[in-house]
């Protein structure tokens, strides 16, 4: 299955009208050069965990054999001038679809759980980073540059559906509202304390979109009496501010409503600590209370695909160091992670049911394998059978579930500034 979506995308690389939809000017990749433009992209989709020169001399040395120079890295950063980043989100989307057909994932009320949340990212301090992403000043009064990376993330399936990469300085919320075009009335949107306000539940709502959230009750007067309150879950009705209005036209949205109505919903943790839920869904008897707690946990899916990005795709270590670049690397690792999520999942469900309780395949396994394997297989033909050879490599390659497993923070750590990477 996975060998078909292989060579649907291998032979979308090599389609006119999608060269041409992804490059920068029209005479860009039309010369026969080493470098064409699916070569390009198939080497920065495996373009992770090495400097450049060696990433290019070991995937080239994958297809030929040879030990000799094939490309200079100098050659790839001249080359990707003429790529844009928009190849590697159009690969994205069409590996999200062909996966929702063949392996739709589980639902629950018939709705898709998508968890979003952002993530920063350490930039090289260059001119043009720090004018397209801003400057920030650490304690020493040094510059540095961070950006702001926000995905939406099928919890179930492990797959993120869609990112935005803006500023640091650009708010959760605004880069929400750009990305709600790629939510339907079908998808039930799941964000942590940091993003609820009253403009954006009445933008979601509105537009019909199905929403649950943590809120905090020290801005919320109707949460905190809520909290203080013997219920366990209630209905409100919030008149929409002209603030809210103002918010939302700042985020280049306008407000229609003028009430809002919301569910709120206590869950007590295991810790005995009490969050309150807030969500859009008011039908007591199609979408019960207790359901909720293990709803909003599934949000916890999203942080450890963040981790997956920067720990194991490394993230952080760019190969291109302009904005452009920058792009071209965070979308294309955002793929890979997905295709590696796919492969495991496939792996996951040949597994007999007394194993698939217990373990999980080793995605990080999965990732250094499908780094040289990868590369070929999206240049060249697909080999059905390697690929199935491969995934029941990946159902013998397991680690053990760890549920409730816990890592709490400690408290007053400092935040550490990585390093600049080297490449």
């Amino acid at each position: 299955m996975h060998a078909s979506i292989l060579a649907h995308l291998s032979k979308t690389l090599h389609t006119p009208d999608f060269i041409a939809a992804h490059r920068t000017h029209d005479k860009a990749f039309t010369r026969q050069r080493v470098l064409t433009f699916p070569v390009l992209v198939s080497f920065l989709l495996c373009a992770f965990k090495g400097s450049l020169q060696t990433l290019l001399d070991d995937l080239f040395s994958t297809l030929d054999g040879s030990s000799l120079r094939t490309v200079s890295k100098s050659a790839v950063s001249q080359a990707r001038q003429k790529l844009k980043a928009s190849v590697f989100e159009a690969l994205n989307d069409s590996l999200v679809g062909l996966l929702n057909e063949l392996l739709p994932e589980p639902r629950w009320q018939g709705l898709q759980r998508v968890a979003t949340d952002s993530t920063t990212l350490r930039l090289p301090p260059w001119l043009e980073n720090q004018t397209e992403f801003g400057v920030q000043i650490d304690t020493g009064g040094q510059p540095y540059v961070l950006a702001r990376a926000l995905g939406l993330f099928a919890t179930t399936s492990k797959l993120m559906i869609k990112t935005v990469v803006g500023r640091f300085d650009d708010a959760e919320r605004a880069l929400l509202a750009q990305l709600l075009p790629h939510l339907t009335s079908d998808d039930l949107l799941i964000m942590d304390r940091g993003f609820p306000a009253l403009w954006l539940f009445t933008l979601l709502h509105q537009r019909g979109l199905p929403f649950l959230a943590r809120m905090d009750g020290n801005q919320w007067p109707a949460v905190e009496n809520f909290l203080r309150s013997g219920l366990t879950e209630t209905v409100i009705s919030l008149p929409v501010s002209a603030h809210a209005r103002r918010q939302a036209r700042a985020a280049g949205q306008l407000l229609t409503h003028k009430l809002l109505r919301l569910r709120l919903i206590k869950v007590i943790l295991s810790t005995g600590h009490i969050e309150v839920l807030a969500t859009s869904l008011t039908d007591t008897q199609v979408y019960p209370a207790h359901a909720f707690g293990e709803l909003y946990h599934a949000r916890w899916n999203i942080e450890e695909a963040f981790k997956v990005l920067k720990h194991r795709l490394y993230l952080e270590q760019f190969t291109g160091e302009l904005p452009e670049s920058i792009r071209q690397d965070i979308h294309a690792k955002i793929f890979t992670a997905n295709l590696a999520e796919a492969l495991a999942r496939e792996a996951y469900e040949s597994l007999s049911d007394e194993k698939a309780a217990y373990y999980y395949p080793n995605v990080t396994y999965i990732l250094n394998s499908l780094k040289t394997r990868l590369f070929g297989w999206l240049i060249q033909r697909v080999p059905h059978d390697k690929v199935l050879e491969l995934i029941a490599l990946y159902a013998k390659t397991l680690e053990r579930k760890r549920p409730g497993r816990k890592a709490p923070r400690p408290k007053n750590r400092l935040s550490p500034k990585p390093r600049r990477q080297y490449r």
